[in-house]
């Protein structure tokens, strides 16, 4: 192995064919450079005028930050190594010290295929393995679909606002409908657990009604409450996850507006709270009230006597849904 000092600007740096990462900016690196200078030589292939980068994307990008002009470097040449030879070593380079996040595995793959020209079954059997994922066909079409995505789906899937899993069933979605979602995500968050249930119902509904995927978001009522700035991005998730269940399942939107028009019937006073279970899934009511005095209290237990013998009462406990 022969090492060199080479100029940063003598380097194609432009030229990312070889580039793993996401991101070429690290502190760490930066203040480890700082501190004991560079322990590891970057990786170059002679080819053209100027050398290109295999190894070492972010320890340019961390000299150039602290002012250095020079780097230690180990070239390469086209006649040295095979087709798959510089990308295997930045595989390897990266793995060496970090997991690579589902982006970075997906643009190796996507590079092994369509630079080095690696057939599907060596993909599978050789370099998802290497990658830590499973030698799969269906994790290979995870891999390609993650990187075709659109890039604001990335961006938000880099910020953890959406799940590796609603990335991926995203990113089958056609361009259009993946730049709404990406549009939507902005401005809602869901946890873990709402996400998938709420794109389930996104499914059911395009299933049920024909539609786009998409289709949803142009509901007048979905749309005004998305711009509502008085709701939070968590309140706003949560709300259209509610509305997307009461369109899949109309029957709890009419079993609601009876329950509130019995509720009526009883004439209980605002102070008494009664409500039903989310989305009427069993029978029980819930009811609540708040009393500063003993007079308050034996009032609004008289109203609620008067509420139970009411033949009213027995409209709040139809058959459910």
């Amino acid at each position: 192995m022969v090492l060199k000092e080479i100029a940063i600007s003598d380097i194609d740096e432009q030229c990312d064919e070889f580039r793993i990462s996401d991101d070429i900016y690290s502190d760490r690196l930066t203040d480890s450079l700082c501190a004991v200078g560079q322990l590891n030589p970057i990786i170059l292939l002679e080819r053209g005028a100027r050398p290109v980068i295999v190894c070492g994307f972010r320890r340019i990008a961390a000299l150039r930050r602290l002012g250095i002009h020079a780097a230690v470097a180990r070239t390469l040449t086209v006649e040295d190594c095979s087709i798959t030879h510089p990308l295997k070593l930045a595989l390897c380079d990266n793995l060496a010290h970090r997991k690579l996040s589902p982006l970075e595995q997906a643009r190796a793959v996507v590079k092994l295929r369509d630079i080095c020209g690696v057939a599907r079954e060596q993909l599978i059997g050789e370099y998802l393995p290497l990658l830590g994922l499973p030698p799969r066909e269906n994790a290979l079409e995870a891999c390609f679909a993650l990187h075709a995505a659109h890039p604001e789906l990335k961006r938000l899937f880099a910020e953890d606002a959406l799940t590796l899993a609603s990335m991926e069933r995203l990113s089958n979605l056609f361009e259009d409908e993946q730049k709404r979602f990406a549009d939507l995500m902005s401005v809602i968050r869901l946890s873990a657990s709402l996400q998938k249930k709420t794109l389930d119902l996104f499914d059911d509904l395009a299933g049920m009604n024909r539609a786009n995927f998409a289709a949803p978001l142009d509901i007048p009522d979905i749309r005004e409450f998305l711009r509502d700035a008085k709701l939070s991005s968590f309140q706003k998730g949560e709300k259209l996850h509610e509305t997307l269940y009461r369109l899949r399942n109309p029957r709890v939107a009419r079993a609601e507006a009876d329950f509130a028009a019995q509720r009526k019937r009883l004439g209980l006073p605002g102070a008494i709270r009664v409500t039903p279970p989310p989305f009427f899934e069993t029978a029980e009511l819930h009811v609540e009230f708040e009393a500063s005095s003993p007079e308050k209290f034996r009032e609004l237990a008289a109203a609620l006597q008067k509420a139970a013998d009411s033949p009213g009462l027995e409209g709040l406990f139809p058959n459910r849904p």
